[in-house]
């Protein structure tokens, strides 16, 4: 009995190995070391800034200029928090502009600027906790209101981030508080710019990654604007990224059998991202996809949300003061060659 006892006191600390989490003063990481490793950055808007995973013996990095911040024109990748506008927003006197990384928005008589995405993605986070139990490696962050982000959005509200590494998945609950304060609902928009690498696979062909998404309906632009006009549209049964547009986003809405979309390299990677909003304003874009797989990489954006919403009202949550809002995320690889399709993990 004795031995036995010892066996198992000596065993506990390695068991609890799976889950890790580590932190410095510009990086937590998470990791589950059978399967999945996310870095997230709280002094870049909180965001995750890589996501690797096991993939036939080998960590493999998922995202597009992971971690990496050197300053670049174009696509910069990662996943940063879009928040509390997706997009940009012009009130009706002012004349859309493309290449504009700022807008403006009005507000019971007041204009008030509003960088393209809004500014969460802009600001430094809280890290209110990090840590590793036998169960999982977690991390929150929370960012609230200030002065300076009153002066573009006049509203209370303290966000919370959620990041879990359990089970070889990563799930993330990204929470919004209205103030108690507040005389008036809080309007916003919410999304994430997640950019994945391409190929998911060193040595596959990068069109030939296929993309999967049971949308039912594209949100028609006028370049970046939305028209207000709706065409049917599915990624379901899969499309190979061949046949995506180049340097358009396609907005996409009208999911009925879950909101998620998949990614597949030809070497047998599926790489799913899901989401599940608290509640879903009309006419809100679910899906922003953009990318080009000749450049290396594909951001299907997850939102909860419109272009131009602040303004048109269009896909924008109302969040009553005290009320909260919660948006869960949760993204999960498989590799289709060593397990039946039966064990893909329901979306």
């Amino acid at each position: 009995m004795k031995r036995a006892l010892t066996f198992l006191a000596l065993a506990a600390p390695l068991l609890a190995q799976r889950y890790e989490a580590a932190q410095t003063p510009e990086r937590i990481t998470l990791t589950d070391n059978e399967s999945i490793r996310a870095v997230i950055s709280p002094i870049h808007g909180g965001e995750i800034c890589s996501i690797a995973i096991q993939f036939r013996g080998q960590w493999r990095e998922l995202l597009y200029r992971a971690c990496d911040y050197t300053p670049i024109e174009g696509w910069t990748g990662r996943a940063p928090w879009l928040w509390p506008a997706t997009g940009r927003n012009f009130p009706a006197n002012v004349k859309p502009n493309e290449a504009a990384t700022g807008s403006s928005w009005d507000y019971q008589g007041k204009r008030y600027p509003m960088p393209i995405h809004g500014f969460a993605r802009d600001l430094p986070w809280k890290v209110e906790s990090v840590n590793a139990t036998a169960t999982g490696a977690r991390a929150i962050l929370t960012l609230a209101d200030s002065p300076k982000t009153r002066a573009m959005y006049p509203f209370g509200w303290q966000l919370t981030l959620e990041y879990l590494i359990a089970h070889g998945e990563l799930a993330i609950e990204f929470r919004v508080r209205a103030s108690a304060q507040n005389t008036a609902p809080m309007p916003f928009s919410a999304g994430n710019h997640i950019t994945f690498r391409l190929p998911l696979v060193e040595g596959s062909d990068p069109e030939k990654t296929t993309l999967q998404s049971p949308s039912t309906i594209e949100y028609v632009k006028n370049g970046s604007a939305p028209t207000g006009e709706k065409r049917p549209l599915a990624y379901d049964p899969a499309l190979s990224l061949s046949r995506h547009p180049v340097g358009q986003a396609v907005t996409l809405g009208g999911y009925t059998k879950g909101i998620w979309m998949t990614l597949t390299d030809p070497a047998g990677l599926a790489v799913t991202l899901q989401h599940t909003p608290s509640t879903i304003p009309p006419e809100a874009c679910l899906f922003n996809m953009w990318g080009d797989a000749r450049s290396g990489y594909f951001s299907p954006e997850p939102w909860v949300g419109l272009q131009n919403s602040l303004v048109s009202g269009n896909g924008l949550v109302q969040l009553p003061p005290s009320a909260e809002w919660q948006w869960r995320l949760r993204t999960t690889a498989l590799d289709l060659n060593a397990r039946p399709n039966r064990d893909i993990p329901a979306r």
